[in-house]
Parts: C-alpha cells; structure tokens; sequence
C-alpha cells in the first residue's frame, strides 16, 4: 500500500511540473475489459488525468484501473496497472477527436494462494474524444494492446501471459 501512494505522488509531482500555454486538463472515469493471455479477462473501471505538453496535440496522461480478480487454478491474481503514457490527438478541440497513445505500466499485482510479483508493462494503442454538445463534457473510447507478464514463485509454472487487448469507454471532464 505503501508503494500505491509514492507512485500516487510521484504521478502527481509529474503533472503539476509540466507546464502549457493553453492548459487544458481533462479528468475521467471510464468502465474497462481487460482479455488477458492465460488468465481470465476481467471487467474493471478506473481513473485519470491529462494534460498538454507543450503544444495541444500532445498529452501526457496518468491512469490508474480496478480490475475484478482474475481466476488461475486454485486462486485468484490480483492486477492494478497504473500507468503513464502520452496520446498524440489528431484534432485537438473539435467535435470528434481520434488519437494514438503509448506509454508504460506499473502492475501491481497480488495473489491469495500464489507468490506474485510485481512488474513494469507497457500498452500501444487508439481513441476517439466525441463532444457532447458542451466542450466541458466528451464520451470517449479506446482499445490497446496491454504487454504484461506475471512472474510467479511456482515449483512449476515461473510466467503466466498478461498481455492483450483492453477497451475503455468513459466520460471526460475537459477544462
């Protein structure tokens, strides 16, 4: 819990060091799917934040998901990415918005029956940014490549396949 709230504030400090002409800060929540290799996809939700470095079409963005518990054989695995990466949007501020985004992960991850590990990832992938009426308010969605391996203390099995696809979907509060 102890390296959750460090990551927390390290995030934080991030954010509030970058500093852009136009400063526009999105906040969001979003509903997700994660499809895991050789665990069970799992439904989650989460939270974030992005801002504008140096130009508008280039964002940094920090994260954080919920996932429900993955089931593996006898036990459960916990996994927590927080993430932080960049999105390059193609048409900042108008109506419908695509962008690509990249960027690394911090998985924390917990098992009941299992000794796991937790690990650096990464995640490649795209979104769109709809504006709903009002640019204060936009539905957005995304779909990514998550790269993720579990490391597991196991007489036979040491590494189970994370990676795959997510989709997000939310709602952003752009101001």
């Amino acid at each position: 819990m102890k390296r959750i709230k460090i990551g927390f504030a390290c995030l934080l400090l991030c954010l509030l060091s970058f500093n852009s002409q136009a400063l526009a800060i999105d906040l969001y929540g979003f509903g997700s799917y994660w499809e895991k290799g050789d665990v069970d996809g799992t439904w989650g939700a989460g939270v974030g934040v992005s801002l504008p470095i140096i130009i508008q079409h280039l964002r940094l963005d920090a994260r954080a998901h919920f996932f429900e518990d993955s089931d593996y054989g006898t036990g459960t695995i916990t996994v927590i990415p927080f993430d932080l990466g960049a999105q390059i949007h193609f048409v900042p501020n108008e109506t419908f918005d695509p962008y690509i985004m990249a960027g690394l992960s911090y998985n924390y991850m917990d098992g009941d029956n299992i000794d796991i590990d937790s690990k650096f990832g990464g995640y490649l992938g795209g979104g769109v940014d709809i504006e709903l009426g009002s640019p204060l308010f936009k539905l957005f969605g995304e779909l990514f490549y998550r790269y993720s391996d579990i490391d597991i203390d196991d007489i036979e099995i040491d590494e189970l396949d994370a990676s795959g696809l997510t989709g997000n979907i939310g709602l952003k509060f752009h101001f």
